[in-house]
């Protein structure tokens, strides 16, 4: 036992000289990595000054290059979606066309700062699953089309009901945001989308009107009912309510609930149908990097000086090696 004791003894002797080994090690890899910075201060600070002034002359430049940018959510009307898209599609080669800027209201300084005009849609899937169900009835064709990048296709994107329009710019200006204003004021006043708008108001609107005469009938009818039976079945005859009061009720009870839908549509039409292209969200020009400001500035720097250490570090291992083989 007492042998077993002795060997566990030194075993362990050896493992906390292994430990005290370690650190003994580590601490001397410290002090020579402090050594050698405290050495090499200088260069190292004229390293960090040479990289901050080309980081922050490179910030600059990223800052007045692509910065603002301004994301507007539409959504049109009327089937106008390919329309739109190609009309922002054609819109940078356009801008250089003075007449083209005449029409839409701008002078050719106004658009001097904007870059690049992009136009995609907002992938909601349940805008387009009913359009994939009735084209696949097969169920592993219809999965198998229901696919994230197929969607964002063109033939999905008149599917969809909102799209986000993002205009960027080269620097801030104060006439950045009549650009957006002019393009949208144009599209709108397109004669054959604003003849479809006024018929199509005009049609529900008169639907409207019937809907609520004959609502009006039905809740008429119900409450003479309900007061005096015999004498409006005497009045209104119902060829499908030959047999019992029951099915006349149950129908137009039915017939209301659908008016009710109805008429709500209707209404919700005529408020927010008025225009070829409904802006839900007219974003503000902002910039887009701002939280990102500045980051050259403390990369350059970091990376030229670890670009010198690992240098140094190269030439310290390979002289290390050096010895080793040599003293072999």
């Amino acid at each position: 036992m007492s042998q077993n004791n002795q060997n566990e003894e030194i075993d362990l002797m050896q493992l906390f000289g292994m430990i005290k080994e370690f650190f003994r090690k580590f601490l001397r890899l410290i002090v020579l990595v402090v050594a050698f910075y405290k050495k090499k201060w200088v260069l190292f600070l004229i390293l960090s000054l040479i990289g901050g002034g080309i980081g922050f002359f490179m910030d600059q430049f990223q800052d007045k290059k692509d910065s603002y940018v301004q994301e507007i959510i539409i959504a049109p009307k009327y089937n106008s979606t390919e329309y739109v898209y190609d009309f922002i599609d054609d819109l940078e080669d356009n801008f250089k066309d003075t007449i083209f800027l005449r029409n839409l209201g701008l002078r050719p300084e106004q658009v001097e700062s904007v870059k690049e005009f992009v136009l995609e849609p907002i992938i909601e899937p349940t805008d387009v699953l009913g359009e994939l169900k009735e084209t696949y009835e097969d169920k592993g064709s219809f999965v198998k089309e229901y696919d994230e990048k197929m969607l964002k296709e063109k033939k999905y994107r008149n599917f969809y009901q909102k799209h986000k329009l993002t205009i960027s710019f080269t620097n801030r200006n104060a006439d950045n945001h009549m650009v957006a204003k002019s393009v949208f004021e144009y599209i709108k006043s397109n004669n054959y989308f604003k003849n479809k708008l006024d018929l199509g108001l005009k049609q529900t609107e008169k639907n409207l009107q019937q809907n609520r005469k004959s609502m009006q009938f039905i809740n008429e009818y119900l409450t003479n009912l309900s007061k005096n039976p015999s004498q409006v079945e005497d009045r209104y005859v119902f060829s499908y309510a030959s047999e019992s009061e029951s099915p006349i009720i149950s129908s137009l009870l039915e017939r209301k609930e659908m008016l009710l839908e109805t008429i709500n549509t209707e209404e919700d039409h005529l408020l927010f149908e008025k225009e070829v292209i409904t802006i839900v969200d007219y974003g503000n020009i902002i910039s887009k990097r701002k939280n990102l400001i500045r980051r050259m500035l403390l990369i350059m720097p970091l990376l030229f000086i670890g670009l010198v250490s690992s240098v140094y570090l190269f030439k310290y291992l390979s002289r290390e090696v050096n010895k080793f083989v040599n003293n072999e």
